[in-house]
């Protein structure tokens, strides 16, 4: 069994809620949980994809990191064992990009170290029922 992290990549992490502790997400915030879960033994970082917010009093989720991007760069300064990127691909067009950026991620991460990339993708009927 293989245990990780799910990284806070958007405002507020996980939970909605007007009583949490408010925050918008960085790489430096990212970076530390990553690392930590390196040095607690973990498997790997997972990050969720997120374009858009639910608004409202706590604009939970209005901001929030590229995916790819923060992934490629936590790549580049861990040596945990995987980093993974989630994505719903709703089009066929999504999932090629998410295939070309994982390659992205993937050459920044072999540059860095021996990290592995995996790119999730879930298919059309997963992304409805996520919605």
């Amino acid at each position: 069994m293989e245990i990780g992290v799910f990284i806070p990549i958007g405002n507020n992490g996980w939970l909605l809620s007007e009583n949490a502790p408010q925050y918008k997400p960085s790489f430096e915030l990212n970076k530390e949980i990553t690392l930590k879960a390196e040095k607690y033994g973990f498997d790997f970082a997972l990050s969720m994809i997120k374009l858009r917010g639910f608004g409202g009093k706590t604009e939970f989720w209005d901001y929030n990191l590229e995916s790819f991007t923060l992934m490629a760069g936590l790549a580049a300064v861990t040596t945990v064992a995987t980093v993974v990127v989630a994505a719903i691909a709703a089009f066929a067009a999504v999932a090629a990009l998410a295939a070309f950026a994982t390659a992205v991620v993937a050459a920044v991460a072999a540059v860095a170290g021996s990290t592995t990339v995996t790119a999730v993708a879930a298919p059309p009927a997963a992304a409805s029922a996520a919605a």
